[in-house]
């Protein structure tokens, strides 16, 4: 069976999480005082940036979203690359931005294989670093 297609793929460059190698505070749990993050990765995606940030509903949950991306697993897989909240994109093809991952959603069902692509919404926490209008 052929696996599905995306429509206007352009390259996606991911830094995703070392969490091993990040210090955490064991009172509170959370990161001291940045994440480690590991390099970049450039991974094919069908990327959508709304106009402005808008509520998008997955199952029950409300995610405020600036946009998402559309990544196929096995280009993931190729490159070993396991998404997760709070991982950041920092180019959009030729847009270089900072987004981070706020929801995953996969999608692209089939009975053979289960899901065969992921969506990945992402979020402006800094909209000053953006240069970009739309």
């Amino acid at each position: 069976m052929v696996l599905p297609r995306l429509l206007h793929p352009v390259n996606i460059t991911l830094q995703t999480m070392d969490i091993s190698n990040t210090i955490y505070d064991e009172n509170h749990r959370e990161p001291i005082p940045q994440t480690v993050r590991n390099g970049d990765e450039i991974v094919l995606g069908q990327a959508s940036i709304y106009g402005r940030e808008m509520e998008v509903d997955i199952g029950g949950k409300i995610i405020k979203a600036t946009g998402y991306v559309l990544f196929r697993y096995i280009d993931l897989a190729s490159k070993s690359i396991t998404l997760k909240t709070d991982d950041r994109i920092t180019k959009i093809g030729n847009l270089t931005c900072v987004y981070y991952i706020v929801g995953l959603t996969p999608t692209g069902h089939y009975p053979e294989f289960g899901a065969t692509m992921v969506k990945a919404f992402f979020n402006d926490r800094h909209p000053s670093k953006n240069n970009y209008s739309i």
